[in-house]
């Protein structure tokens, strides 16, 4: 099933909502919560790939409105409007990089910064913000399983995490 197959994603959504309505659904905890997930990624993707299409049908309309007539009010909504499908399309790239089998399964990042002094330890902190910065813009939780303080040089710290 592709990302953009909305049809099928609908007719799946569909599908898993109707077994929630099933009173023995809630009996398995494990399997409730499996679909459940499901349902949300699918509510999701849809929701997604509607956004961008209501943005890519407003911009085409603008555009045709511009074409006949220069209007600067609505010349600046359009380049707003770009600006705002630009960050969807980005969201809608890291959907269909993340759309494999595995994807939805958790992952597990390790930094270490070996031995290479006080710079190590400063650019690991530096990738642990980017990417801790990144996996919260993305909604994506994060917990963190192991820290080792190194030697402290000029109050900077190394991070190890499992």
């Amino acid at each position: 099933m592709s990302l953009f197959d909305i049809s099928n994603l609908s007719n799946r959504l569909k599908e898993l909502e109707n077994e929630t309505n099933k009173t023995e659904f809630w009996n398995n905890n494990s399997n409730s919560s499996k679909i459940l997930k499901e349902i949300t990624q699918l509510k999701n993707k849809i929701e997604l790939y509607k956004r961008v299409n209501d943005h890519l049908e407003n911009i085409i309309e603008m555009n045709e409105l511009l074409q006949i007539e220069k209007d600067e009010s609505l010349e600046e909504e359009l380049n707003k409007t770009i600006k705002q499908i630009q960050k969807e399309i980005e969201k809608l790239e890291i959907n269909i990089l993340l759309s494999g089998k595995y994807d939805s399964n958790n992952a597990i990042l390790t930094l270490h910064p070996g031995a290479g002094g006080t710079e190590s330890c400063d650019w690991v902190e530096m990738l642990y913000r980017m990417y801790t910065r990144w996996a919260v813009d993305n909604n994506y939780e994060i917990k963190e399983l192991d820290y080792l303080e190194g030697d402290e040089a000029r109050n900077k710290k190394c991070y190890f995490f499992n």
